[in-house]
C-alpha cells in the first residue's frame, strides 16, 4: 500500500546556481508507503547509485563520481535517463545520513532545480520478529525546459510508482538473498 500526494503549497528551492528561468514555481510531490524489508537493506539499495542502470527504469546509465573516505557512500553520482526520444544526462551531489539520502541536482543543463528526500524509519511487525520500513520520499524539482515540466505533472504519478516499485523489489531481492544465504551457511532450512 502507497500513498502519492502532490504537494498543493508550492515550496520555493533556490537552484544551485541561483538562475531562476521559466515561469511557474518547483513542483513538489511526496509519497509514503511500507516497505516489507527492513531499513538497512533499502538504505544500501538507494545509495549504491552506480548499480541503478541494472533495476531502475529508465535509467540507462548510472556513475558515482566522488565517495565520503569514512563511510565509503557516494557524495556525487549521477545517471542518464531515456524515454522515447527523450535522452538526459544528470549529477546529483548526495549526502547520506542515517536513515536519510538527499540527493540535489548540480547539472546546469536539464533542471532549474531538482531536490529528493529519502526518509527511512523502521517498523515492527506485531506478529513477526521481522521489520519493515517506512518510507518517505520528497521530490522538489523544475526543468529548465516548459514542456518537460508540463509532461512530468501529467505522469509523475505513474512514474513515481514504477520507480519506487522498483527499488522495493530491489531490496526485497537483497533480503530473500541474505536468508539464503544466511540458511546456507547455518544449514537449516525452514
Amino acid at each position: 500500500m502507497y500513498r502519492v500526494s502532490r504537494v498543493n503549497h508550492v515550496v520555493p528551492i533556490r537552484s544551485f546556481f541561483g538562475l531562476s528561468g521559466a515561469k511557474g514555481g518547483s513542483q513538489c510531490y511526496k509519497i509514503t508507503r511500507k516497505v516489507s524489508t527492513p531499513p538497512d537493506i533499502l538504505y544500501q539499495v538507494i545509495a549504491d547509485v552506480s548499480k541503478y542502470d541494472d533495476f531502475v527504469p529508465f535509467v540507462t546509465s548510472s556513475f558515482v563520481n566522488k565517495l565520503d573516505q569514512k563511510t565509503k557512500l557516494p557524495t556525487e553520482a549521477g545517471f542518464r535517463v531515456g524515454w522515447k526520444q527523450y535522452d538526459e544526462n544528470f549529477t546529483c551531489k548526495l549526502v547520506c545520513s542515517e536513515n536519510k539520502i538527499v540527493a540535489e541536482s548540480i547539472s546546469i543543463s536539464l533542471f532549474e532545480n531538482l531536490r529528493n528526500e529519502w526518509h527511512l524509519r523502521e517498523v515492527k511487525s506485531r506478529f513477526t520478529k521481522e521489520s519493515s520500513t517506512l518510507v518517505e520520499v520528497v521530490l522538489k524539482y523544475k526543468f529548465r525546459n516548459p514542456l518537460y515540466n508540463t509532461l512530468s505533472s501529467l505522469f509523475h504519478e505513474q512514474v513515481s510508482n514504477i520507480i519506487i516499485k522498483a527499488f522495493e523489489s530491489r531490496a526485497m531481492d537483497i533480503k530473500i538473498q541474505r536468508k539464503l544465504g544466511d540458511r546456507m551457511n547455518t544449514g537449516t532450512i525452514d
